[in-house]
């Protein structure tokens, strides 16, 4: 019998998108990014740490043959294997860092930089395998700390360790790699070394051991050296360890973010036998992927959802206490890597606060030390203390503390509310004019107030919500006062202004009233493509499609109006919404390498997939989710308290679209909204289709 976590193909949207041709409204939307997907393969653990798989240098996880890109089809490399790294990115655009360190090259003969075709690669949950043209075979596994890699090969192998290793291919700009401030590696035995690295203001720490090593010795520039020791600063030449081993060889390897003592420490902890390590990490997906049991006659469904599940839990990662900022003593739950809060605030966060509470408790935990010591909330987390990226968006974190505030009657909302303070003094402008640079900031801040009065409320501290809400009532100002869309005047990021116009607000009567209900309707019906004939994609790399000059949704393409959509629920035309979402998931999605619309930023497309498909979505910062159409007869969501959210649908087929009625709990719903809270203390939703 099936498991779940056989369904996942961990393949899915890595090259280049292959999706079916689109036909009706699907074929008005124009893409904005570049057209693929952009995740990786590499095994890895639930939110876990290590990710390891073959390394090429590509555009933007090291893995593939992507040369950097940003519009039309992607260009590419030759992408051949340069070895095996351990921290691959999922989805991650130009955020400037990309991590790949500890670089390990099975090399047949001397040492050299490696350079070989890959000849076939296998993958599953928690597995990756890869066949060289040395005729090197790869395996390797993880657990949430550590990476096994397993080798097999004709003659005596020296694995190769670049500790000096991070980034893409330096050809690709000097963006995309970087020199470490300093390295340092030792000789522990004949099968242990470890190092140290500093790289973009970041000590990262190394342990790895080799089963059955016979030597270990340290190199430089591809020349081995002698002694136990070696330390570089600027260190600009690449330099680190190698294992001696016979015709098969097995390896572990962990980071640290404390030491390279606590670095050893993950390493005695971890399993010693590889199999075992797989199968723990198999276990672990699949408990996982289960807590969303879903009902489909479909394999092809099937797979198409659980594998973009799948990469919804790739980030952020959790790394048990270990922090580059914080004393680890006084703060236990951090997570190593939370990538960016612009791609994943919306549908990746609520969709893990939902189900998963201990990834829940430790997210939303950092978000607030962050904000506590930093005087603002992050907008990118990763391992670099310059990559927060403010062009985005600001106050994000705001938004996942009333998320999570609605699903955890243990949040600390007392915390909440004063790094929420703290957050907004910092806006200095927005404060000082009610103004900033890029009005969708605007829109961040004030909805970030509004949802931070709620919790303030709630904790009877009555005085603060009124303060917050007083300033939250100028988001108005974003909007053109003739027009009632967003102000032409502000720059935009990664669209236009009609891609920002259509967000959910706290208030959306007020908004609609801006431009007037009809108005409303006809610019939506405007930006969907309803009154514009097919268009056709750019196939040019890195050229704007907006020169094209008209106004279009991205088509699931970019995560910038992903909501819009569900802005008709609001204006009474749910049927808009259900053909655009219906349109979506049978045009936009599939299976396979080419089976994502756009690039997959910290799981922020694969978690509206699985929302849409649910027939639910939630409204970030809100206490509320919206009716959407569900493709699938039905599921059984287990909560992250351990109720059970069950969904059945009815009339369910592919010439059935509109939702014309739904119960929750036997009562009926006539908005197509209901409770986050709710929702959270288990029930049954019912969605009859036509």
């Amino acid at each position: 019998m099936k498991r779940i976590s056989d369904y996942v193909n961990v393949f899915q949207g890595n090259g280049k998108i292959d999706l079916p041709t689109p036909e009706g409204i699907a074929a008005t939307w124009l893409f904005i990014k570049a057209q693929c997907g952009n995740t990786t393969p590499a095994a890895a653990y639930p939110f876990g740490k290590m990710t390891v798989c073959s390394y090429t240098g590509g555009y933007p996880t090291g893995y593939g043959n992507h040369r950097q890109n940003f519009c039309g089809d992607p260009m590419t490399i030759p992408g051949k294997v340069r070895g095996f790294s351990h921290l691959h990115a999922s989805g991650t655009g130009g955020i400037g860092t990309y991590h790949n360190y500890a670089l390990t090259a099975p090399i047949i003969g001397g040492l050299c930089e490696m350079c070989e075709d890959l000849v076939s690669e296998r993958a599953s949950v928690g597995y990756y395998s890869a066949e060289l043209s040395s005729g090197v075979k790869f395996e390797g596994t993880v657990t949430r700390d550590v990476a096994l890699h397993r080798y097999l090969a004709a003659s005596p192998l020296t694995l190769q360790i670049d500790f000096s290793h991070s980034g893409l291919l330096p050809e690709l700009g000097d963006r995309y790699y970087d020199i470490p401030e300093c390295v340092e590696v030792g000789i522990k035995s004949k099968s242990r070394v470890t190092a140290h690295l500093k790289n973009q203001g970041v000590d990262l720490y190394f342990a790895a051991e080799c089963k059955g090593s016979k030597d270990a010795f340290l190199w430089k520039d591809y020349e081995k050296l002698g002694g136990e020791s070696i330390a570089e600063s600027e260190c600009k030449s690449p330099i680190g360890a190698a294992f001696v081993c016979e015709k098969n060889a097995e390896m572990r390897l962990s980071i640290s973010l404390v030491s390279r003592e606590h670095a050893e420490e993950l390493l005695d902890n971890a399993p010693l036998d590889f199999e075992a390590a797989r199968r723990d990490t198999e276990d672990a997906w699949e408990n996982y992927l289960s807590k969303i049991k879903i009902e489909t006659e479909d394999d092809t469904l099937r797979e198409i959802f659980y594998s973009n599940l799948y990469h919804s839990l790739i980030k952020p990662c959790c790394a048990n206490g270990e922090s580059f900022i914080y004393d680890r003593e006084k703060n236990s739950d951090f997570c190593f890597d939370l990538a960016t809060m612009w791609d994943m605030y919306k549908t990746a966060l609520p969709l893990i606060f939902t189900l998963y509470p201990e990834e829940s408790r430790s997210i939303v935990n950092t978000l607030i030390s962050v904000t506590e010591k930093e005087g603002k909330s992050p907008i990118n987390l990763t391992l670099s203390r310059t990559t927060d990226f403010s062009l985005q968006a600001r106050m994000l974190a705001e938004h996942s503390f009333a998320d999570y505030s609605y699903r955890y009657e243990c949040a600390d909302r007392e915390r909440m509310v004063d790094a929420a303070l703290l957050d907004l003094s910092a806006q200095k402008d927005f404060l000082e004019t009610g103004y900033t640079e890029r009005f969708t900031h605007i829109l961040d801040i004030c909805e970030a107030l509004y949802a931070t009065a709620d919790i303030a409320r709630e904790i009877g501290r009555e005085a603060d919500a009124e303060y917050l809400l007083s300033i939250a009532d100028s988001f108005t100002n974003a909007y053109d006062k003739e027009t009632g869309m967003m102000d032409e005047r502000s720059p935009y990021y990664e669209g236009d202004n009609y891609n920002y116009s259509f967000r959910l607000h706290k208030d959306m009567q007020r908004r609609i009233d801006l431009m007037g209900k009809e108005k409303f309707l006809e610019k939506l019906d405007e930006l969907f493509g309803y009154t514009r004939d097919a268009v056709k994609q750019s196939r040019e790399p890195n050229v704007n499609p907006q020169i094209a000059g008209f106004h279009s949704f991205e088509g699931f393409n970019n995560e910038s109006d992903m909501e819009a959509p569900f802005a008709y629920i609001y204006a009474g035309r749910h049927d808009k919404t259900a053909e655009i979402l219906s349109s979506g998931m049978k045009y936009m999605f599939t299976k396979g390498r080419g089976g994502l619309p756009g690039n997959n930023d910290s799981g922020g497309l694969s978690s509206y997939y699985v929302w849409a498909s649910l027939g639910i979505y939630p409204v970030t910062g809100q206490d509320k989710m919206l009716i959407g159409s569900p493709i699938l007869d039905g599921a059984e969501l287990i909560l992250s308290n351990g109720k059970t959210f069950k969904i059945t649908v009815y009339d369910n087929n592919s010439s059935h679209i509109y939702v014309k009625r739904v119960l929750l709990n036997g009562r009926e719903i006539t908005d197509y909204s209901f409770s986050v809270r709710e929702m959270m203390q288990g029930g049954h939703l019912e969605i009859y289709k036509s």
